[in-house]
């Protein structure tokens, strides 16, 4: 039976898929308006007063039902712009946004005006976008018109993919957080060198943003008392006294209360979000920061369980209402307006105790009352101190189709926060962060993700000696005629050539992206709550953080590159079933007029089948990749390296030509860490025998592993304990991570013929889900075609 709260949370989940996508202008116009207000100052000066100039005057909204308020934008669903990131994409889009393929946002003609007229004419040649692509090298430029590699993402949308200081804005509230960076200026005197002077720029943008946010919640106070005061129902006036009451108090100071609580992280949330339109402001390990209030106002019967479960609904879905805007490439490989903003429950405490509480289980209740595609909700399962109940808890939301939680073996994901050079002590407390990333809560910088290598791509060069076989022109290193091979370790030695050739360039693209972040892209709003960028008086964006991190390269095509090793070593240099020569020609023909080889290279041992004649290159190549990408340092240290493909195994793979996996050209990579769909007919056990001869400690950005599991494998009893055994498997296998669709296909085919009778059909993407009827056909087509698991195996 459905709990009294439920009428609440239903009709604001109503009301937001009723919201269209649009795009918000404003934020940018008033951006911009701060940036003209302060020329000459320093940029972090600059960036403050802009911010505090969006908090103080955009739009703001308080919708029926709601007792947590706030927003992004002038709507819920709704995409906003950093005019200093990349100004000039909307200028590039300004005719196709509405239309484009990939996460299409609506754009009124009146706002179309006042971008041409009051934004763009200010930010071109001067936003980080436009820098990058005045400096790029050549030889980056090469490599990504190619296709061989993605790289603009992180140029486009700013910081993110981070954990912000949940704990410290909770305990000392942005009026307290002020006050320290007050009594730090106060105690500087710029007499005394270059040094000093950047701290008290720094100090000084600190406060300017504190002012903007407190002044933004104040604006929601009073907006809900002039609301208050003209409503007629004396039950819904009395919700929106308490609102400006709430936010009276926070997040200026720390929460009296669970709601309060609540309304304050959600308030910061925006506002950090607002200052760099990115995804991956992650809410971290909420069950942990917020069991004091809760079990505090159970205690003093000021709230029930049911008041809180409502409340946490409601936060999930004002979390929901974000959407990440961006250019239509990079809407290819992550689309579905995806935010990836993870929350997560479970894990150890710092003595290694189980941590598991009662909002542990209210999370994954939240992610199951409000059926949306955010929060994205994750689980950290300590196979030896977790109790059943909360695993069974897990298994049951996905068995529902929700597509989350995802599940992360704690250990696994301990073990990469020790190999970012985390100590122990600390690295107990890691979060999840964006799709399948590793963070750390208010300590840790990075970014995760900062583009793709497309490992199809390294065999396409090899095969086609560094030629694109879209173009024909020469886009990577020539590594030699694969017909001139003598051995397989001639081969294989190829292949790390190419491998070297394209982290090298990554590395190169790296450079650039540090030095503009470091310049144009200070974050003051974010940096509040990382404690140690105030000791040191040094922003999140130059290092102020106590811990730095290389930034990370995403490694796409997994199985695409093992099955192709594993081809050639099997029929070309073992069996000689086939000679290179008659393969090369093969692959030129993409296989047409050789459908005999097309079947001998889909017919030979494949990834995901727990097969030693495929897998058995599956270390070698993997060390060796991150051995090169570990090889080149940073300002913030060593690069670091991930498996987390988003969607973007569809775009990469239309510059892949056919490769000897049987993968036909143009078509999609596979996804994640998986098996190329079809291929894996072993079931679910085989699968995860396969993928845990990967190092998944040492990507340690995360590894990404995607199954769909028939629906009839989950019912009943024994099905979900099923389950329970398959999640206990991948943590006894050392596999990091795994998430789940389950769905029959025959109800997203109708979805893609059908969508107004789809609209919230969710599906999970990557490290994310997303409304399947929102993706394009492509990636749409992709996730169909993905392997349906009917065994346990």
């Amino acid at each position: 039976m459905s709990k009294d709260y439920m009428k609440r949370i239903q009709a604001l989940r109503e009301n937001y898929m009723s919201h269209r996508v649009e795009m918000d202008i404003l934020d940018a116009y008033y951006v911009t308006q701060g940036f003209k207000a302060t020329e000459g100052q320093p940029w972090q000066i600059q960036k403050a007063v802009a911010m505090k100039t969006v908090y103080e005057n955009k739009p703001i909204f308080i919708q029926d039902h709601e007792l947590l308020v706030g927003g992004v934008a002038f709507k819920p669903r709704a995409g906003i712009l950093n005019p200093d990131s990349a100004c000039s994409v909307i200028e590039k889009e300004l005719d196709t946004i509405s239309t484009r393929k990939y996460d299409p946002f609506y754009l009124s003609e009146e706002n179309k005006k006042l971008f041409m007229e009051e934004v763009a004419p200010y930010w071109r040649g001067k936003c980080v976008l436009d820098r990058w692509n005045a400096m790029m090298p050549e030889d980056v430029r090469t490599m990504r018109d190619g296709g061989m590699l993605y790289v603009d993402k992180k140029f486009v949308r700013g910081y993110g993919e981070n954990t912000p200081g949940w704990r410290t804005l909770l305990a000392k509230g942005i009026a307290g957080i002020k006050k320290e960076a007050e009594e730090k200026l106060a105690a500087l005197d710029d007499a005394h060198g270059e040094d000093v002077l950047k701290q008290i720029i720094f100090y000084k943008s600190l406060i300017i943003s504190a002012e903007g946010i407190i002044a933004l919640a104040n604006r929601h106070a009073d907006l809900a008392e002039k609301m208050a005061e003209k409503e007629a129902d004396e039950k819904r006036r009395a919700e929106l006294l308490k609102i400006a009451e709430v936010n009276r108090n926070v997040p200026a100071n720390p929460p009296r209360n669970f709601y309060e609580a609540l309304q304050s992280m959600l308030t910061y949330e925006f506002c950090i979000f607002m200052e760099q339109n990115a995804s991956s402001y992650n809410l971290g390990r909420m069950d942990q920061y917020l069991i004091q209030y809760y079990e505090k106002d159970l205690a003093d019967g000021t709230m029930t369980q049911d008041e809180a479960q409502e409340l946490m609904d409601c936060f999930w879905i004002k979390i929901s209402e974000m959407g990440l805007f961006q250019d239509g490439e990079s809407a290819a490989f992550s689309a579905g307006y995806n935010m990836t903003v993870q929350v997560c429950a479970g894990g150890i405490d710092q003595y290694g105790n189980d941590a598991v509480n009662d909002l542990s289980y209210m999370t994954i209740q939240a992610t199951q009352d409000t059926a949306l595609k955010e929060p994205n909700m994750t689980v950290r399962y300590s196979i030896s101190k977790n109790p059943d109940s909360f695993l069974r808890k897990a298994a049951e939301c996905i068995r529902m189709g929700r597509t989350m939680p995802a599940v992360y073996h704690d250990d696994a994901g301990i073990k990469m926060l020790l190999n970012k050079g985390i100590p122990m002590s600390q690295a107990w407390d890691w979060t999840p962060c964006g799709c399948v990333e590793t963070n750390l809560e208010g300590r840790l910088k990075s970014y995760t993700d900062i583009g793709e290598i497309s490992m199809g791509g390294v065999v396409d060069m090899v095969m086609n000696n560094g030629r694109s076989r879209k173009t024909g022109e020469q886009i990577s290193i020539r590594t030699g005629d694969p017909r001139d091979f003598k051995t397989f370790d001639d081969f294989m030695a190829a292949v790390k050539k190419q491998i070297d050739h394209f982290v090298h360039t990554m590395a190169t693209m790296n450079s650039y992206l540090d030095y503009l972040s470091e310049n144009y892209r200070p974050v003051p709003a974010l940096s509040l709550t990382y404690p140690n960028c105030m000791v040191v008086g040094k922003d999140y964006a130059n290092g102020g953080a106590e811990f730095n991190v290389g930034n990370g390269i995403n490694i796409i095509g997994q199985a695409d590159i093992i099955n192709s090793v594993a081809d050639i070593k099997y029929l070309v240099f073992d069996e000689k079933k086939i000679s290179m020569d008659e393969l090369c020609r093969a692959l030129d023909a993409d296989f047409e007029g050789y459908e005999h080889i097309h079947k001998m290279c889909m017919d030979a041992p494949k990834y995901g089948n727990d097969d030693p004649k495929a897998d058995f290159c599956v270390g070698e190549i993997y060390n060796y990749l991150v051995d090169q990408i570990e090889q080149y340092d940073s300002p913030f240290g060593k690069l670091t390296a991930g498996m987390l493909p988003v969607s973007g195994n569809v775009p990469i793979g239309q510059s892949v030509g056919a490769l000897p996996s049987g993968r036909k050209a143009w078509t999609p990579l596979a996804d994640g860490i998986g098996a190329t769909g079809g291929t894996d007919i072993n079931g679910a056990t085989a699968l995860l025998k396969s993928i845990s001869n990967l190092p998944h400690a040492r990507f340690t950005q995360g590894t990404q592993m995607n199954l769909k599991i028939d629906p009839k494998l989950l019912e009943g009893e024994r099905g979900l304990n099923s389950m329970m055994v398959l999640l206990k498997t991948q943590c006894t296998l050392d596999i990091y991570h795994t998430q789940y669709n389950v769905i029959n296909p025959e109800i997203l085919m109708d979805a893609q013929k059908n969508p107004g009778d789809h609209k919230d059909l969710l599906v999970r993407v990557a490290g994310y889900t997303a409304f399947f009827v929102e993706l394009g056909k492509d990636i749409q087509d992709d996730i169909i075609q993905r392997t349906e698991i009917e065994n346990w195996g």
